[in-house]
């Protein structure tokens, strides 16, 4: 094969060295309430796993040679190109029993992986299109500011009641939006074992099972994994190929990158189980969100010193008109208290006069103010009292007597 200049090393670089920023650059916070940790693990985590793994089997087909074919009759000298080049398409293996198997994959296997890998971004899309603004910004103060030794995370924990009280029973849409990102990805999951057993002519599924315990046989090449990823194999021209004329030649071929098939997609099935476990355990777990105890559960704190009743009660109160997607926001929001301010923050929901101060029609709330200010303001008025009786003229009031006294 020819050797492409130093370009394709560049790229490989550049592609390594984004994969290594991800891991020592210092991880932000979620904040975002559609998506979440297992969301992370497809759209970045596996896609840049699948993008290095066709990296690395790229740079291997554009750095070294990746198939040696020979003839019976003349083995010391490589065949034709051009007969190497049907021979990377049309190689075979022969079991005993079994009809003869093409290895379709060899040359289009790199390229199946990164069409993959732009298969994983499609959650984080989703992601972004579902995106609260008012409720990413309310998580981003908290994840920014929940850590200060000041008046800081109190105020946030007030801005959080206060908006949770004007915007209650309004947030199932992003409980739903947010399950529906998780499905999304498990059936990515899904279509990618299914798309990579499709390739491997029904060989991916089952390979890390049927491959353990690993033991390779470098004699006959009898294990699963030297079976599914033969190093050496047969190809065969005949008049079908319209180059050898009316002859049949058997070519035998030794695939070099075989050794690095079975190692990259041992690694890229490992991963996959992983995944697919958690995706379903998470999605079991948002379901279950709908079940009153594990409400209690996943929102259930540690009893501060300033608690006047037990936590549960206050819990199970605030609960009581909460719909799913309440439950879904005091979750995210609870990851970013602590367990005091997420007790203060339950206390704050379950006061009903901030409820009712909230819930009150601000118009009224402006009328009753100014109503207030003029009572406040309002000048008392000094009027003269009349007297009441028999007297319309004060100076009647006192007469004087013949004994010197003032008589009425």
């Amino acid at each position: 094969m020819a050797i492409v200049g130093h370009g394709g090393t560049d790229i490989v670089r550049q592609l390594v060295g984004n994969v290594v920023n991800i891991f020592k650059k210092k991880r932000a916070p979620c904040t975002s309430p559609c998506d979440g940790f297992v969301l992370k693990m497809h759209y970045q985590w596996t896609f840049w796993l699948l993008l290095a793994g066709f990296s690395f089997v790229w740079y291997s087909w554009y750095h070294r040679d990746v198939i040696t074919c020979v003839n019976h009759f003349n083995a010391e000298t490589q065949v034709r190109l051009d007969y190497i080049n049907i021979c990377l398409s049309y190689t075979f293996v022969e079991e005993p029993g079994q009809e003869r198997r093409y290895l379709l994959f060899y040359r289009w296997i790199h390229w199946t992986l990164l069409v993959l890998a732009a298969f994983y971004y499609i959650p984080r899309k989703f992601s972004k299109n579902s995106e609260n603004p008012k409720v990413k910004k309310l998580i981003e103060d908290l994840a920014l500011h929940s850590a200060r030794y000041d008046h800081a995370e109190r105020e946030l924990v007030e801005r959080a009641a206060r908006y949770i009280v004007l915007n209650h029973n309004t947030h199932n849409g992003i409980y739903f939006k947010f399950l529906g990102c998780n499905v999304i990805a498990l059936l990515v999951d899904i279509f990618c074992f299914q798309a990579l057993d499709f390739v491997f002519q029904g060989r991916f599924i089952n390979y890390g099972w049927m491959a353990y315990p690993y033991e390779r046989d470098p004699v006959n090449f009898s294990d699963y994994m030297s079976r599914t990823f033969p190093p050496f194999a047969k190809c065969e021209l005949d008049p079908h190929n319209k180059l050898v004329a009316r002859r049949t030649e058997t070519l035998g071929c030794h695939l070099t990158v075989m050794e690095l098939y079975e190692k990259v997609f041992l690694i890229i099935w490992v991963w996959l189980i992983i995944l697919t476990t958690v995706t379903c355990a998470y999605l079991i777990f948002l379901g279950f969100m709908w079940l009153p105890y594990f409400r209690l559960m996943i929102l259930k704190v540690a009893k501060p010193p300033n608690a006047k009743e037990t936590v549960s009660n206050t819990i199970m109160s605030v609960l009581n008109c909460c719909k799913i997607g309440d439950v879904y926001l005091l979750y995210r929001l609870k990851q970013h208290l602590s367990h005091a301010r997420f007790y203060e923050l339950l206390t704050r929901l379950d006061d009903p006069e901030m409820v009712q101060m909230m819930t009150e029609d601000p118009a009224d709330r402006v009328v009753q103010a100014k109503n207030q200010d003029n009572l406040r303001h309002r000048q008392p008025k000094m009027t003269a009292a009349t007297p009441k009786g028999k007297f319309a003229n004060p100076a009647e009031i006192f007469i004087p007597g013949t004994n010197g006294y003032l008589v009425e």
